[in-house]
């Protein structure tokens, strides 16, 4: 595993990378507003598709790049390592998770009484919609759980503490910490289902969050994204709800 340690600011690769994504995340804006106006059954979630918060999501996650990789994170391509690493691993883990979901809302049909709560019939809308706002989503959720947090905060460790094993402590305890927000964030949905099943979710939420700093710590932020990605696309995009 490749340890912590001080980088020259070489975050090429990435930031092309980086730079892809907040293109696209440009693109589903623009297609949203002129095409999609209708695209979210609650208008809450519009909010997030703004520009200036797309602004502040951009520029956060450009500074979590660069301090990933002084705080020693892989680049988020490279292309020593096989197609299934960068690419298909991750997103078969999300497809996994998205699948586990859609059996848990089947049996309990939980979904209905969340819809309820937000005052809507349905959460999300049609196809099309789900499929370039879930596509996009993710981008924004790591930024938001862990590209500007986790680095940041390691990076300031690494500059005081110079040993790998303690670092990588750190890192844990860090992706632990940073795990936890996704799912205390949805208490008040959580809080209208029975208390297993809001026990179930949200230990599901937290298993997705830590499975996506392990990735982004071995493989990189966009094997993180991947893995959500593949996630939403199965549990919001197919499976409409």
């Amino acid at each position: 595993m490749k340890s912590f340690s001080y980088k020259a600011w070489s975050v090429s690769g990435s930031l092309k990378i980086w730079f892809a994504l907040i293109a696209y995340l440009f693109v589903t804006k623009i297609i949203l507003t002129t095409m999609l106006p209708d695209a979210f059954a609650d208008p809450a979630q519009a909010a997030f598709f703004g520009w200036i918060p797309l602004g502040v999501i951009a520029t956060t996650g450009l500074i979590g790049v660069a301090l990933s990789q002084r705080a020693g994170f892989p680049e988020a391509w490279e292309g020593k390592r096989p197609f299934y690493q960068n690419i298909l691993f991750p997103i078969l883990i999300g497809f996994g998770i998205g699948a586990l979901m859609v059996a848990i809302d089947l049996s309990s049909g939980y979904t209905r009484l969340i819809a309820a709560r937000h005052g809507v019939s349905r959460q999300y809308t049609d196809f099309p919609s789900m499929f370039f706002v879930f596509t996009s989503a993710p981008i924004i959720v790591e930024v938001v759980y862990r590209l500007f947090l986790i680095p940041f905060l390691l990076w300031i460790v690494s500059k005081v503490i110079q040993n790998d094993k303690v670092q990588m402590f750190v890192f844990w305890v860090l992706a632990i910490v940073t795990s936890l927000l996704e799912p205390l964030g949805m208490y008040p949905d959580l809080h209208v289902v029975p208390g297993h099943l809001a026990i179930l979710l949200a230990l599901i939420y937290f298993g997705i969050n830590l499975t996506q700093a392990g990735f982004f710590r071995k493989y990189g932020f966009l094997a993180a994204i991947l893995v959500r990605m593949g996630f939403y696309f199965i549990w919001h995009v197919l499976y409409i709800h």
